[in-house]
């Protein structure tokens, strides 16, 4: 798997981060130089992991990408989304879970080339995500569901922790994306769920190293995914 250590531009999710982050090391340095050190290190670390890395996105169309840079955790074939009053008439799907590490780039992407069903938080604690069981159930989390050509869906999970206390998607019902395009950023670390259809044939394992847009966790058969 290819690695990208590219400085590019800092996504707009990422920008209130570092703009607050600057204020506060213009205010430490005043106090004392070296509190002003230790933050620009910490600045240089957040301009890092919240840039638009560059990604090779998959001339695939029955590919679902990663949506989260970072290491699959857990992978379910039958799982129920937990939440039912925007899921209601979905069948139980495949789930495959990425925690991203406070060192990854923190830009999610599109999986798949689809429009937005439906995009909406569910207000919640933010626990550790150590214990995914109690996180999925009592922390907040954003759903945000596309539907693929076919009639499909692709279900994206944003999950809150001690660390990722924001879940940013600002795209709502009826906005086409891409495979590959900016979907939104859960600041900062985390967990992300992606549910795909069950027939799907899944081509990554736990333990695994992904990274959003370019790694291929997922095919569909019968109809590509980015058909139009």
């Amino acid at each position: 798997m290819t690695s990208h250590s590219d400085f590019g531009e800092i996504s707009p999710e990422g920008w209130p981060v570092l703009a607050a982050a600057g204020i506060v090391t213009i205010l430490l340095a005043f106090i004392a130089l070296p509190l002003g050190g230790f933050a620009l290190g910490l600045m240089l670390w957040l301009r890092h992991i919240l840039r638009i890395p560059v990604r090779r996105v998959p001339a695939d169309g029955h590919a679902v990408l990663a949506p989260a840079d970072g290491v699959v955790t857990s992978i379910d074939r039958q799982q129920q989304i937990q939440d039912s009053h925007m899921q209601d008439g979905l069948p139980p799907m495949a789930r495959i879970t990425i925690r991203t590490r406070l060192t990854d780039a923190q830009l999610q992407r599109a999986p798949v080339t689809g429009r937005v069903r439906d995009n909406f938080l569910i207000p919640g604690l933010f626990l550790s995500a150590a214990d995914e069981v109690t996180a999925r159930r009592d922390n907040e989390r954003r759903e945000i569901t596309l539907e693929i050509e076919s009639g499909e869906a692709v279900v994206i999970v944003q999950i809150g922790s001690r660390t990722a206390r924001q879940l940013v998607c600002g795209h709502g019902p009826g906005r086409a994306l891409a495979a590959g395009a900016s979907l939104g950023m859960a600041r900062i670390g985390g967990l992300t769920d992606l549910f795909v259809p069950a027939r799907a044939e899944l081509t990554v394992k736990e333990g695994q190293s992904v990274l959003a847009g370019e790694t291929v966790l997922a095919r569909l058969t019968g109809k590509q995914v980015g058909d139009s």
